[in-house]
């Protein structure tokens, strides 16, 4: 294996390769960090120049992409608390409250290494271990897929929020959102008020630029004006609050800092590759559940979501970790197991490649050469993204009368150009709205988020159980993987339980 490594390696070092996964890695970036833009999209449009490239060259270039848009995504977050992905919420929850005490470099920085750390483990083990990982993948079907995105809702309404009641409350709203459009089983329409534009579903895009970026932009516009206008000369708005702290404080990662997280980095990786080595579950699901987990074993549990270091390592490292383990069911199986991974798909069949059990043996040199440039990708990412975020730490300091429409404006373009669709402008809107006032009440919106995008995938997978069971729900307990993951999430449940009425207790007394 290590001999075909190598020749891997022989295969991709060309100048036009490495030129090529360079300018894949920028590209996803820059689409990755702009709201709506996604690689994804990047991808699919620069998929017909593939055609004319090598096979190994090409799909090494749309890899890249795809590696460059999975932290690009995480930069807005931390920046402006506007996720270029969904995933990228998670690492919004503390790199936003870090960058607003003044470490916008410290944040990114951060992000950067846990990123760069859990592709590595990622490309490792699809390199040493996808056909074993793939054969445990088989392990899970319907029931099995229910019962883990049962376990990340309960997660979430754990850790989303200091309050449980407002947490459910979160997480079902998006669950009830994920509801509108056509059922996924007879696609008839459903919740769509008779509006056409609505008879598919609500575009994802939409829901999280409006909820978590426009949001924030309303926020951050209320902030300004309140400081601006007010009597009080205790006010002071967060422009200011930035531009002092980036003049008082040491806004470097340090090594100390870096090995004081190394458990959650290690457990993170892990955690992001397993899910990833799943079809359909993808970095959401990766994400929060590893940040769910950071929160349970650190000793610093109550400052997630305030800025914690912790919770940035866990959120980025099992985000980044998927982008290397989605691929191991498609290249071992056949199986894409995301859009991107689709996309992928559909570019080795076209270079005349079949994914399989089979494809290494019969399409070693070009594999490995793939391996090879994955590898290559994930050093140009953290090289680039570590010198740009002396660039992106600036932004802390424009004013927000200059930052927030250009932030306004990418958000309407990244919406219309995601889906060409004008009404999902005003969706976009609504949902910011939405978000806008659900903070005054401190209803968390990331809950929400989860629960619209794992909502249609619980909903089929429970559905697809109960055709398979003929609606015999008891199958969740005979089935040994789904029975453990249930009993788990009843665990988690019954101890943050017991933890909240000690608290109350010890309160009282």
């Amino acid at each position: 294996m290590l001999g075909q490594i190598a020749e891997g390696f022989a295969t991709i070092i060309t100048p036009m390769n490495v030129l090529l996964i360079l300018a894949g890695v920028t590209a996803g970036a820059i689409l990755g960090a702009i709201p709506g833009l996604t690689s994804t999209m990047g991808i699919a449009l620069v998929l017909p120049i593939t055609f004319y490239l090598e096979p190994v060259a090409g799909l090494s270039m749309l890899i890249a992409m795809y590696k460059g848009g999975l932290f690009g995504g995480s930069v807005t977050a931390i920046m402006f608390n506007a996720p270029g992905t969904p995933a990228a919420a998670a690492t919004g929850l503390d790199g936003n409250p870090l960058k607003k005490k003044g470490y916008p470099r410290k944040a990114i920085r951060l992000a950067l290494i846990s990123s760069t750390t859990g592709d590595l483990v990622g490309n490792l083990v699809l390199i040493f271990t996808a056909g074993l990982l793939a054969s445990a993948a088989l392990q899970f079907g319907p029931t099995e897929n229910a019962a883990l995105i049962i376990f990340a809702l309960v997660l979430i309404t754990i850790i989303t929020g200091n309050s449980i009641s407002k947490n459910i409350i979160s997480v079902l709203l998006g669950l009830l959102i994920a509801t509108i459009g056509s059922d996924p089983v007879t696609s008839i329409p459903r919740f769509d008020f008779g509006l056409d534009n609505l008879s598919g579903s609500i575009s994802i895009i939409a829901l999280v630029i409006g909820l978590l970026a426009v949001s924030e932009v309303f926020e951050t516009m209320e902030q300004h004006y309140y400081s601006k206008f007010s009597k009080s000369s205790s006010n002071t708005s967060e422009f200011e609050a930035n531009r002092n702290n980036q003049k008082k404080k040491d806004d470097n990662i340090t090594i100390k800092e870096v090995t004081a997280v190394k458990k959650t980095l290690g457990r993170s990786s892990i955690i992001g590759t397993l899910i990833g080595a799943l079809p359909g579950l993808g970095p959401v699901t990766a994400t929060f559940v590893s940040y769910a987990q950071a929160k349970s074993k650190s000793k610093n549990g109550d400052n997630f979501g305030k800025g914690e270091k912790e919770g940035i390592v866990a959120a980025e490292a099992a985000n980044s970790a998927v982008g290397s383990s989605n691929l191991i069911p498609l290249l071992s199986l056949g199986i894409p197991g995301d859009a991107t991974a689709a996309i992928i798909f559909g570019a080795l069949i076209i270079h005349g490649i079949v994914p399989g059990p089979q494809l290494i043996e019969t399409n070693g040199p070009i594999v490995y050469g793939i391996f090879a440039g994955m590898l290559i990708a994930s050093a140009f990412c953290f090289v680039i993204n570590w010198y740009a975020s002396n660039v992106f730490r600036k932004i802390a300091v424009i004013r927000p009368t200059v930052l927030t429409p250009i932030i306004l404006v990418l958000c309407i373009a990244g919406t219309y150009g995601y889906s060409q669709a004008s009404f999902d402008i005003i969706v976009m809107f609504i949902f910011g709205v939405l978000g806008f006032l659900l903070k005054k009440i401190e209803i968390p919106l990331v809950g929400i988020v989860i629960g619209f995008v794992l909502g249609p995938k619980l909903e089929e997978s429970f559905r697809q159980v109960l055709v398979l069971s003929s609606g015999d729900i008891s199958i969740f307990f005979t089935q040994p993987i789904s029975l453990v993951l249930l009993m788990i999430s009843l665990l988690v449940i019954f101890n943050h339980l017991r933890k909240t009425l000690k608290s109350n207790k010890q309160i009282k007394e």
